[in-house]
């Protein structure tokens, strides 16, 4: 067993590109300075915050998942969880 636990492996990336407000742009510079963290964080973390709150698109993913299996003949798999952090 190793003295220290392995580094997890970064999960695989995907780039996006899109365009925002200046305003929007220059308070995510700013808030990633504020918690010492990357733009490519603060953007997941928002993201994944408004997906898990959202409990529309919770429904509809679901829906949509469950749809897209039955249509392909697989059961469908539950959206991913993280945790019950808000």
């Amino acid at each position: 067993m190793p003295f220290i636990p392995r580094q997890a492996k970064p999960p695989a990336r995907q780039a996006i590109n899109c365009r925002v407000p200046t305003e929007t742009a220059r308070l995510l510079k700013r808030y990633a300075e504020f918690l010492e963290s990357t733009q490519e964080y603060v953007v997941h973390e928002i993201l994944q915050v408004a997906f898990r709150r959202d409990k529309e698109f919770q429904e509809w993913l679901t829906t949509t998942s469950a749809s897209d299996a039955h249509a392909r003949g697989e059961a469908a798999s539950p959206p991913p969880h993280r945790g019950a952090r808000s």
